[in-house]
């Protein structure tokens, strides 16, 4: 509102209370409608709206995107843990996991060979590391198929997740993660989890490739407006900041962002009161020729298929579905003690159900998890070590493959359950050679294993893309051997 107008409004109000009291009540009430029609004309200038879809004034240059100082807390005191260490190839060579060489997996899935437009996988930690699904899309890439991200799940700032995103920055946010939940039916973000805001919370997001380039020509915001009306202020690249009503008609909240004069560069979104955020759909200038997108959160299991709503999770594709669908889960279900085999395959059943629910006629492929070792204390080795004469020990072999028996049974399993809802099953733990493979790619030059006896190195885990594309018929051209200078026994 104008200074002149606001002057002009000031000076004739004590003028009206001279008239009849009846006429000075209906003046009063005309005033103060037109005063609030003012505001929100001011309110919504920045940001033009059309339903749901809102164009912002961008700024004139996105510069690097810089994030606040945050203040120190400190560091957490861990109490010290007995020192573990793998084993070593003399233990190794004792329970024959050296002798038996890695090999490719001879095995080609249930497909067609075509390469599917539109891909997803969701999955743990092993996916959340960002190397397998980069190593897929160059695999597709070199193939002609190039395909983009087209969903950002709000797994930023969670330890042990890698987006193919240039710089994010963020603060004041938790996550929900929907295999934790402990009632069905929930709904939950693209990304099996629910990022909640307090207020002043904020994410800002470098949407530019990794040359530099702005290409994203609007993003759709998906919430959760089930508990409140919420609100957030955004701005994109430095212009001025428009407050954004994250309203809708039921729970399943969507809001579209553009700029009014090119494409994103930065966008800042703050939040102004409690918000839950589910995903973040990005809309290229020039659409893609193909999507490959991926879903990882550490911890994970695929209990997070069981738990969901199909119905409020199916909205996420109402525009556009996935072609194949890819499930890579068991290594977090196998750390159970003991494993119950029985549960597994009725929790694994229930999920695939719902999979089913949200994508009817998707190709899918059950990813079942890689081979895994066991660490041993250090201390051992002050009570002696055992007896060179080749004797196999059972007992050192059951502790060591421990964790290989159950990944075959669950394997076995995905097979078996994932057949009756349309799935293909392919194990990452066939693919290194079976049992003792975690150990063996340990011992690698260089090492596919890290020293965890869990995870992957980078090219560990590009190895198993090349591994599962080549079972798919995709061509990967793999190296001729899986591994290289595997030391002998001393």
């Amino acid at each position: 509102m104008s200074a002149a107008r606001l002057h002009m409004l000031c000076t004739w109000f004590p003028a009206v209370t001279e008239m009849p009291q009846f006429l000075h009540r209906r003046l009063t009430l005309a005033l103060l409608f037109a005063v609030a029609l003012q505001l929100f004309i001011v309110d919504s200038a920045i940001a033009q709206s059309s339903a749901r879809q809102f164009s912002l004034q961008s700024g004139q240059h996105a510069s690097e995107l810089r994030c606040p100082l945050k203040p120190s807390t400190g560091q957490a005191h861990t109490p010290p843990l007995e020192a573990l260490e793998p084993p070593d190839a003399e233990e190794l060579d004792q329970i024959g996991a050296l002798l038996s060489k890695p090999s490719r997996t001879a095995e080609r899935l249930d497909t067609s060979g075509t390469i599917p437009k539109r891909i997803a996988i969701w999955g743990d930690s092993h996916l959340a590391a960002g190397s397998f699904a980069a190593e897929m899309r160059r695999i597709l890439g070199v193939q002609g198929v190039r395909p983009r991200i087209s969903w950002l799940p709000m797994t930023m700032g969670r330890a042990g997740v890698i987006l193919p995103l240039r710089r994010f920055c963020m603060d004041g946010w938790k996550s929900e993660l929907a295999y934790n939940s402990r009632t069905p039916r929930v709904a939950t973000g693209i990304g099996l989890n629910a990022l909640q805001a307090e207020q002043g919370a904020y994410l800002w997001l470098d949407l530019r490739n990794q040359a530099g380039e702005a290409e994203v020509e609007s993003v759709e915001l998906f919430f959760n407006a089930s508990d409140s009306a919420a609100s957030a202020v955004i701005s994109i690249d430095g212009g001025p900041e428009a407050r954004i009503p994250m309203e809708a008609d039921d729970a399943f909240g969507r809001v579209s962002i553009s700029a009014t004069d090119g494409p994103i560069s930065v966008l800042k979104l703050r939040a102004q009161s409690p918000l839950i955020l589910h995903g973040m759909k990005l809309n290229y200038r020039e659409p893609p020729p193909a999507v490959l997108d991926a879903f990882g959160i550490p911890g994970a299991t695929m209990r997070a298929w069981q738990q969901l709503d199909p119905a409020y999770f199916s909205r996420y594709f109402d525009a556009a579905s996935y072609e194949m669908v890819m499930m890579e889960f068991g290594t977090n279900e196998g750390n159970a003690r003991p494993f119950d085999v029985a549960g597994y395959a009725q929790m694994l059943d229930a999920s695939l159900q719902n999979m089913r629910l949200v994508f009817p006629t998707a190709r899918c492929v059950l990813i079942a998890p890689g081979d895994r070792g066991v660490l041993l204390p250090k201390s051992r080795k002050k009570a002696g070590r055992r007896s060179g004469s080749g004797e196999r020990d059972g007992s050192l072999s059951a502790s060591l493959l421990r964790f290989s028996n159950i990944h075959e049974k669950i394997f076995q399993l995905q097979q078996r359950i994932g057949s009756r809802h349309g799935c293909s099953a392919w194990s990452m733990q066939s693919a290194m050679g079976g049992a003792g493979g975690a150990y063996r790619w340990m011992l690698a030059n260089p090492p596919l294993m890290a020293r965890d006896l869990t995870h992957f190195t980078p090219a560990g885990y590009q190895r198993l893309a090349q591994e599962l594309a080549d079972a798919l018929g995709w061509k990967a051209g793999l190296p001729a051997a899986t591994n290289s200078s595997v030391p002998e026994p001393r």
